[in-house]
C-alpha cells in the first residue's frame, strides 16, 4: 500500500501504523460500549488521564491537499490516502486492535488446514450495505467475497489494481488474471463470478456465511491478507445498477456502505464529513463521534492557524510553530508539544529511471546519470539528512531515520531479532553512535570516479534533479533540500531543483514522468516481506513501483547501452527475490534469503530508504487508543478514540505509554 508524499516535510502523523504495510479493520469490544455515537472510549489503556476536558463529540481533523482521495472504489485502490477514508465506510474479513492483533472484522473467526493451503472464514449474518443515506440496500454474504475477488482478478474492470497478492497465493488467480487480459475489454466485462469458478480460482462460498480460499502453497499468514482490500467484498446488485464503469468510478452518493460511517458530504480539495451508519453490525462494540470533519490543508503551517484557532482538534507541528513553542517555556503550548507514535509506513526516495522533458523527450543526462551504480551511491551515502528531520521532529530528529526498505517491526526471526534489523547487520552499518549511519564511503572519490566515467558516455555537470511540490505550498522544505545537497554534494555535481504541480501530482507529475525522484512510503498488506519487496521486481505487472514510479519496467523493454548494468542488478535482485519467495517451509530460511535480496537491493542503491513518520503534534486525541497495526486498512477508522476537549500534555502521553505497554496481552 502506497502512502504518497512528494513533500519531505508536510506530512500527516496520526497513529503508529507500526509493522508492514499497516493495519485493518476494526477494533474488537475493548471495554462495554452500549452507545454508538460516543465523542470518546477508555480503549485497552483506561482512562487513567483526567486533565479536566469532555470527550469531543464531533471530531474535526485534517489531511495534506497532495493526499486527497483519488477513488472511492476500495478494490482499485492501493494508496493509503484513499484507503484512509474507506476504512470507516467498509470492511473485511479481519481487521486490528489497538495491539495490532488480528481480530474479527466481518468474518466472526477463522481457521486453517495441517498445512495453511486452505483457509475457512466464517461471516457474521448481521451484515448490511446501506446507501449514503443510510438506507438498507441488501445483506452482506459469502457471494460478495466471489464478487469482489472476481473484479479485482479480471483485468478489464479493475486495471490490474491490487492483484499481487491473489495471484501469488490464490490457486488459479494469476491464471484467470491473464485470460481476462487477453480478452477484448467488452468480453472481459461480461464475466462473472461464475466464469472466475468455472476457471478454477480457488475460492468458494459453500453457503452464505462461509467463505473457503485455497492457497497455492502453504501460506500461514494467509489471514494478513485478508486484513487487505484485494480480499474485499463487493455488492453485485451495485455493479448491475451502475455497470462496470460506474461501479469502477464509485463516489460517496453512489458507493454503498459497511463500515462505521457514511459520508454524506465531500467537497474535493475542500472537506469530508462522516456520519454514524445508522446500519453498522458493530455500533454496540465502537464508539463513534456524532460527526468526523476531514479538513483540506495545503500545509502544516495553516494547519496550526487553524489548531491555534480551535477548529481542528489535532494537528502535526511543522518547523516554524514547533521552535516557537518549544524555544520558549511560557509559550501556552510548551507543555502540550507530544512525539507521535510512528505510523507503519516505511519511506524512501524512488529514483526514476526513465525521466521525461515537459515536451516528452527522453531527459538523457538524467537518464545516463541515474542508471550509474557510483551516482545513486553518492545519494545514498553522501547525503546527511539530519537537518530535514530536525524541520519534522527537533526532539528526536534521528528517530526519523530509516535505513532499509522492509518496514521495522512487520516480521522478526524465531529468535525474536527483528527482520531489518538483519538487513543493517548484512549492510555493514556500524553501531548508532548518535549520527548517520549509512556515510561509509569515501564520496570525494565516489563523487571523482563518477563523474569520470559518466563524462565518457556524454553526461553534462551538474546533473539536475527535479523534484515537485504543489504550487501555493511551503518552499522552506525544498530550500533545506537544495542546501543539503549543495552542502553535502556539491554544485558542481548534481544540483537539487524543484517545480510545481498545480492540481494532481499523478497526472501532471508521474504519469508523464518527469520528476527525478518521489518521496513515497509503503505500509505492509499482508504481514510477509514479499509485500515490500516484491513491489520492486522485474517481469511482474503486479510490481507497483518498478511500473508506476521507477519505472524500470519500461526501461526493460527498451534498454539503452548505459542502463546494461542496471538492468543486470534489477535482474539479479529480482532472482534473488524469487528465491526468497519460493521458500514457504521454513520462515527463518525465508526471512534470511530476503535480507540477503534487500541488502542487494540497497548496496546498488536501486531505491533510497528515507524516513519513519515520528513527527511532533498538538492533539486533543490520545493516540495510544488508535488502531495500530501494520496490515490491512484500518489505521484510520475513528472508532473508540479517547479524546479530551481539553488538549493533552507531553505527561499525558507519558502515562498513556506506560498504560499501553502495561495492558499489553492482558
Amino acid at each position: 500500500m502506497s502512502n504518497f508524499e512528494s513533500r519531505m516535510i508536510d506530512r500527516r502523523s496520526f497513529l503508529k501504523a507500526a509493522g508492514v504495510v499497516s493495519a485493518a479493520g476494526i477494533l474488537a469490544a475493548c471495554g462495554d460500549k452500549s452507545g454508538s455515537t460516543s465523542g470518546a472510549a477508555s480503549g485497552a489503556t483506561g482512562s487513567v488521564v483526567d486533565n479536566g476536558g469532555d470527550p469531543i463529540q464531533n471530531l474535526v481533523t485534517w489531511e495534506l491537499s497532495l493526499r486527497e482521495i483519488q477513488t472511492w472504489n476500495v478494490l482499485y485502490s492501493q494508496n493509503a490516502a484513499d484507503l484512509n477514508v474507506l476504512c470507516n465506510c467498509v470492511n473485511g474479513l479481519v481487521t486490528n486492535n489497538i495491539y495490532g492483533q488480528f481480530v474479527p472484522d466481518v468474518a466472526t473467526e477463522w481457521s486453517q488446514n495441517e498445512d495453511a493451503t486452505v483457509w475457512t472464514f466464517n461471516l457474521r449474518d448481521d451484515v448490511t450495505w446501506s446507501d449514503v443515506n443510510g438506507e438498507v440496500k441488501a445483506n452482506l454474504t459469502s457471494q460478495d467475497f466471489l464478487v469482489g475477488l472476481e473484479w479485482v482478478l479480471n483485468a478489464k474492470k479493475n486495471e490490474n489494481m491490487n492483484t499481487s497478492m491473489p495471484n501469488n497465493y490464490i490457486v488459479g488467480a494469476k491464471e484467470y488474471n491473464d485470460y481476462t487480459n487477453s480478452l477484448d475489454a467488452e468480453e472481459a466485462k461480461a464475466l462473472t463470478y461464475e466464469d472466475m469458478l468455472a476457471h478454477g480460482v480457488g475460492i468458494e462460498a459453500p453457503d452464505d456465511y462461509t467463505v473457503v480460499y485455497h492457497c497455492t502453497v502453504s501460506c500461514p499468514y494467509f489471514h494478513t491478507v485478508a486484513s487487505g482490500a484485494c480480499l474485499f467484498p463487493a455488492p453485485k446488485a451495485l455493479i448491475d445498477e451502475l455497470g462496470v464503469d460506474g461501479f469502477l468510478g464509485l463516489d460517496n452518493t453512489t458507493m454503498w456502505y459497511t463500515g462505521p460511517y457514511l459520508v454524506n458530504e465531500y467537497i474535493q480539495n475542500n472537506s469530508k464529513v462522516f456520519v454514524p451508519n445508522p446500519n453498522y453490525f458493530n455500533a454496540a462494540n465502537e464508539a463513534r463521534f456524532e460527526s468526523v470533519t476531514v479538513r483540506i490543508i495545503d500545509d502544516l503551517n495553516v494547519g496550526f492557524q487553524l489548531y491555534d484557532a480551535g477548529e481542528v482538534d489535532e494537528m502535526d507541528l511543522a518547523e516554524a510553530p514547533a521552535s516557537t513553542i518549544l524555544s520558549d517555556p511560557n509559550h501556552k503550548y510548551y507543555n502540550n508539544v507530544v512525539e507521535s507514535t510512528p505510523k507503519k509506513y516505511s519511506y524512501q526516495y524512488h529514483l526514476c529511471f526513465n525521466r521525461m522533458n515537459e515536451d516528452g523527450t527522453p531527459d538523457e543526462n538524467w537518464n545516463k546519470a541515474v542508471a550509474n551504480t557510483k551516482f545513486r551511491q553518492c545519494l545514498m551515502y553522501g547525503l546527511d539528512l539530519l537537518d530535514s528531520f530536525k524541520r519534522v521532529n527537533q526532539l528526536k530528529p534521528l528517530d526519523l531515520e530509516n535505513l532499509c526498505y522492509t518496514m521495522k517491526g512487520l516480521c522478526a526471526f524465531s529468535d525474536g531479532r527483528d527482520y531489518t534489523d538483519r538487513v543493517i547487520e548484512l549492510l555493514g552499518y556500524p553501531k548508532s553512535d548518535g549520527q548517520k549511519l549509512r556515510r561509509l564511503k569515501d564520496i570525494t572519490q565516489l563523487k571523482k570516479e563518477c563523474m569520470e566515467e559518466l563524462s565518457a558516455i556524454g553526461v553534462t555537470f551538474p546533473v539536475t534533479l527535479y523534484h515537485y511540490v504543489k504550487a501555493g505550498s511551503s518552499t522552506d522544505g525544498m530550500l533545506v533540500m537544495q542546501q543539503i545537497f549543495k552542502d553535502c554534494l556539491g554544485d558542481d555535481f548534481v544540483k537539487f531543483d524543484w517545480l510545481n504541480w498545480i492540481s494532481s501530482m499523478d497526472q501532471e507529475i508521474r504519469q508523464p514522468h518527469l520528476a527525478c525522484w518521489y518521496g513515497v512510503g509503503w505500509g505492509a498488506d499482508y504481514a510477509d516481506i514479499s509485500n515490500f519487496l516484491g513491489q520492486e521486481i522485474l517481469h511482474d505487472e503486479n510490481a507497483y513501483y518498478a511500473h508506476e514510479y521507477s519505472y524500470i519496467a519500461e526501461v526493460a523493454e527498451d534498454p539503452k547501452d548505459y542502463q546494461k548494468e542496471l538492468l543486470e542488478q534489477y535482474e539479479e535482485f529480482t532472482r534473488l527475490y524469487n528465491e526468497a519467495n519460493a521458500i514457504v517451509d521454513d520462515t527463518d530460511a525465508r526471512y534470511e534469503a530476503f535480507a540477503k535480496a534487500e541488502a542487494y537491493f540497497l548496496e546498488n542503491v536501486l531505491c533510497m530508504p528515507n524516513y519513519y513518520e515520528i513527527g511532533l503534534q498538538l492533539t486533543h486525541v490520545n493516540l495510544y487508543s488508535k488502531i495500530n497495526t501494520l496490515c490491512g486498512i484500518a489505521a484510520y477508522k475513528y472508532t473508540n478514540w479517547e479524546t479530551s476537549t481539553e488538549a493533552y500534555t507531553a505527561d499525558d502521553f507519558a502515562a498513556f505509554a506506560e498504560a499501553y505497554e502495561a495492558s499489553k496481552g492482558v
